[in-house]
């Protein structure tokens, strides 16, 4: 069960990922300045972001079909891994470089944002060491909705820290 709601939430956080950073030329190309703002000097900005939303697309296909599902895990971590090294990046080099990770609109990467994608590595390690599959309906849909609901939650983390940081506290 754990399997499943791994992929699944994995799939839904990549899937949005991909679709807010295409969904405009305006939004693609802010995540190519994002990506500018935050990659080593030597990094070409824009075959990076190509790149990277070709391999958040492919992670959502791996994890889609349970034949390449530890492909899909392995390509998510490493995925959410350089991830936090570019924000980890910016936020020691005190840059306000805004978070593009769901296409336009996004605050401010802080810690936030690395404990989100630390979230996320650790349920690509859990889900690649579950395996199997639900042994009943009941529980199918369960692993589903519960996927499916963590993973927009997810899209929305930035909301859900600002709920969850006391007023006052540095965010």
């Amino acid at each position: 069960m754990l399997d499943l709601l791994a992929r699944v939430l994995l799939a839904v956080v990549f899937f949005a990922a991909v679709v807010g950073k295409t969904r405009s030329r305006q939004g693609f190309a802010e995540f190519r300045d994002s990506v500018a703002a935050i990659g080593p000097r030597w990094l070409s900005a824009g075959p990076a972001a190509g790149a990277v939303v070709a391999g958040e697309a492919a992670t959502v296909v791996l994890l889609a079909v349970p034949g390449t599902r530890l492909a899909g895990y392995a390509l998510a971590a490493v995925l959410l891994i350089v991830f936090c090294a570019g924000i980890a990046r910016a936020v020691l080099a005190r840059q306000s470089v805004r978070c593009q990770c769901f296409g336009a609109g996004g605050g401010l990467l802080g810690p936030q944002h690395l404990v989100r994608n630390g979230l996320l590595v650790a349920v690509a390690v859990i889900g690649a060491l579950a395996g199997g599959v639900p042994t009943s309906a009941q529980a199918t849909l369960v692993a589903l909705v519960t996927g499916a609901f963590l993973g927009l939650l997810t899209t929305r983390w930035e909301d859900v820290a600002f709920l969850l940081v006391p007023a006052g506290r540095k965010r």
